[in-house]
């Protein structure tokens, strides 16, 4: 849910998700000369406006400040603002906390609660701090540093409750390189001597999987999950007798919990399909290190999996059973191999009660360890007959194996109408859209597809937006949604770089300046390889088409965060380890994505008309052309849009904050300031007022 309030001097726009709270706020300015009350009113007229204020009580503050001299005519430094009071009351159990670490005031214009749980109401009380006289009755006691003062604003919010309504949204921590994980388990860190990319470093996991004390290793698996894991489970537990039926997709099955719980289906006598990647490629057989060659000298070939297919199917052959007839079930009747697509990267489960399809589990969750305690991941479950219908009927074309696009077409084994590929399947369930989609909608997309037309589709829907882009990028950003993070509102100069001068891109440009496009990626892009791919364009001819996060990072609408720990080395020394005890270390489970595996797209999210798009497709040529993908397209669903914000914003914040700090280390910064103390001064919100500046725009957007 979300929710406004406002006050003599504040506002406070609060937002609800499942597990996260954002609190938007703002300083309620008086009408400067021109008349202009909007939030670009002068920072100048906002500090006059509030640098003098009432103590909690409203008691006698102008005695005391009669008391304190002026200096050129200004008030006392310790009336300046120095940010914000924020308390949490949970009003089913009455308890109250401050949400001000250590006392310190917040010095920004939006808060993310991140310690809330589902399906609660909570009462939010928002006061304005400043520093503490040096003379007043404060100093009698335990003398604060700084203090509250004013009348509280107070706004009262309930959140997303997954377990009952239309959309049920679970996110896990994704955040496994954290100050909170390294704190709470940090006494069963792992140090590793690497070398990668041909430089040698030191590294440390803390893998809760290889935690020795049971209780512990449950508690650190229960806090990396976050809810996920314990809601997959639930959702297949559903499953009770013979009268359901679970038809699943999986590209990575190795989850020991998930394949049990599978397993336990099947031995309630569940009717349990599964539908899994299998790849590989035929390579010389070899015997003794020796090449084999039949009789006539050739080269004898055998076919090797994938790691994919292999590390699934050693997962597979692990359940025993106590009955041999459920064994034969799980081994003969339960899994259906997918060879002919590029990859089966889907991982949705369809719940059938008598045939009829009633629920729907989809997103961007593999079912493994990775997945459910290291990198950023969402299950999505649609309680929706029509969408789980939909998916139902893609996933039987998917259970005939057909060839994935219309050159491989082969009749081969198949008959003349399974042998249909299933670009031309997917685009009968759900041709290519025109436009964009009906309010309070639900649109579903399946792949491969014959062209890329719905990657442009995305891209015409990121450049629609009039308030806010947020979207994830875990393998980068394809051309057509670069193209248009490479515009800052206004047209580009004809000379510049990068930059199509096509009718289409030319319609997606906006001219809103006050346009924030937030950019979430998985790691920091590499210099290299941009220069080769943009290389590669060149050679194709297409050079001064080409356009990546080197082209449109610095622009003033985009603001950009990519997976990061805090960093403890030194620039120039990667031999040595960092000596902080409590220094941040990710799970070791990831080998390829460490820290954002999402894929979703949000259209002016905290509008009345949000568009989400999610599922398990990145927004690439690949998953829209190639690869067996699934996505939703919702429509104009505040709540579903609050969830998805809230935690995109949790990720986005976290990320973004280590970035700046690793930053000006690898800077070689001496500031003795650290990471959170406080500026006392009003050096802090001028960003925040200054139109040119992005967090200007960020304070206007969550406000």
């Amino acid at each position: 849910m979300r929710l406004r309030s406002e006050s003599n001097d504040i506002s406070v726009h609060a937002i609800a998700g499942t597990r996260v709270v954002i609190l938007g706020l703002n300083l309620m300015l008086k009408d400067d000369e021109s008349g202009d009350s909007s939030p670009s009113a002068t920072l100048s007229a906002m500090m006059s406006d509030l640098t003098v204020a009432e103590d909690a009580n409203g008691a006698d503050r102008a005695a005391t400040e009669s008391s304190l001299p002026e200096k050129n005519g200004q008030p006392p430094s310790h009336d300046m603002l120095v940010g914000f009071a924020i308390d949490r009351r949970d009003i089913s159990s009455g308890k109250s906390t401050s949400l001000n670490f250590d006392g310190r005031p917040i010095q920004k214009f939006h808060y993310g609660d991140y310690t809330v749980v589902p399906g609660h109401q909570y009462e939010y009380s928002v006061r304005r701090m400043i520093k503490a006289p040096s003379r007043s009755r404060y100093s009698f006691f335990s003398r604060p540093k700084y203090v509250a003062v004013g009348s509280p604003l107070v706004v009262t919010v309930t959140t997303e409750d997954p377990s009952t309504a239309k959309h049920g949204i679970y996110f896990n921590r994704g955040a496994a390189g954290s100050q909170a994980y390294a704190e709470k388990f940090g006494e069963f860190r792992k140090w590793h001597r690497v070398n990668k990319y041909g430089t040698p470093h030191w590294t440390s996991t803390i893998n809760p999987l290889t935690i020795p004390d049971p209780a512990k290793k449950k508690e650190a698996c229960a806090w990396l999950s976050r809810g996920l894991e314990e809601a997959l489970l639930e959702f297949i537990s559903q499953a009770k007798d013979s009268s359901w039926q679970l038809r699943v997709t999986a590209y990575e099955f190795t989850h020991k919990e998930v394949i049990h719980a599978f397993a336990a289906a099947v031995e309630r006598g569940v009717d349990v399909k599964i539908i899994h990647h299998v790849k590989g490629s035929h390579r010389p057989k070899t015997r003794y290190n020796d090449v084999v060659k039949d009789k006539d000298g050739k080269v004898v070939k055998e076919w090797v999996p994938d790691k994919t297919t292999s590390d699934t199917q050693r997962a597979i052959d692990a359940v025993g059973f106590q009955s041999l007839d459920h064994a034969r079930i799980w081994h003969h009747d339960t899994f259906i191999e997918r060879h002919t697509s590029s990859i089966m990267h889907n991982k949705f489960i369809i719940l059938l009660r008598d045939g009829t399809p009633v629920e729907l589990w989809t997103g961007s969750t593999n079912f493994t360890e990775s997945a459910f305690y290291g990198q950023s991941n969402v299950g999505h479950i649609v309680r929706d007959e029509g969408v789980a219908q939909q998916y139902l009927a893609y996933w039987n074309k998917l259970a005939l194996d057909p060839p994935g696009r219309s050159k491989r077409h082969s009749a081969s084994s198949h008959d003349e109408e399974d042998a249909v590929p299933m670009d031309e399947i997917n685009e009968q369930l759900q041709p290519d859209p025109a436009g964009a989609q009906p309010h309070d909608s639900i649109t579903v997309f399946f792949s491969p597809r014959k062209t890329s037309d719905l990657l442009d589709w995305y891209a015409d829907r990121m450049g629609d937006a009039t308030d806010s882009v947020h979207f994830t990028a875990a393998f980068g950003v394809s051309q057509p949604l670069a193209h248009v993070l490479n515009h800052d509102g206004k047209p580009s100069p004809s000379h510049e770089v990068g930059v199509r001068r096509s009718p289409r891109i030319a319609r997606r440009i906006k001219t809103d300046d006050k346009l924030l496009r937030y950019i979430l990626l998985d790691s920091q892009p590499s210099e290299h390889s941009s220069e080769k791919s943009r290389a590669s364009a060149e050679k194709k001819g297409r050079g001064n088409e080409y356009c990546d996060y080197f082209d449109f990072k610095k622009l003033k609408s985009n603001r950009i965060a990519y997976g990061a720990v805090l960093s403890g080395r030194k620039e120039g020394v990667e031999d040595v380890a960092p000596s902080s005890e409590h220094s941040e270390a990710l799970t070791g489970l990831s080998t390829f994505v460490d820290f954002v595996h999402t894929k979703f797209m949000m259209i002016d999210v905290l509008t009345d008309n949000p568009t989400i798009i999610t599922g398990s497709a990145n927004f690439s040529i690949a998953s829209t052309e190639q690869n067996d993908e699934n996505m939703l397209v919702i429509q104009g669903d505040t709540a579903v849009a609050d969830v998805y914000f809230t935690e995109f914003m949790r990720l986005f914040d976290h990320f973004f904050s280590r970035d700046k700090r690793n930053e000006s280390l690898g800077k070689g910064s001496k500031s003795p300031r650290a990471w959170i103390d406080v500026v006392e001064d009003d050096s802090w919100m001028k960003p925040f007022f200054d139109p040119s500046h992005q967090l200007f725009r960020e304070r206007v957007l969550l406000s």
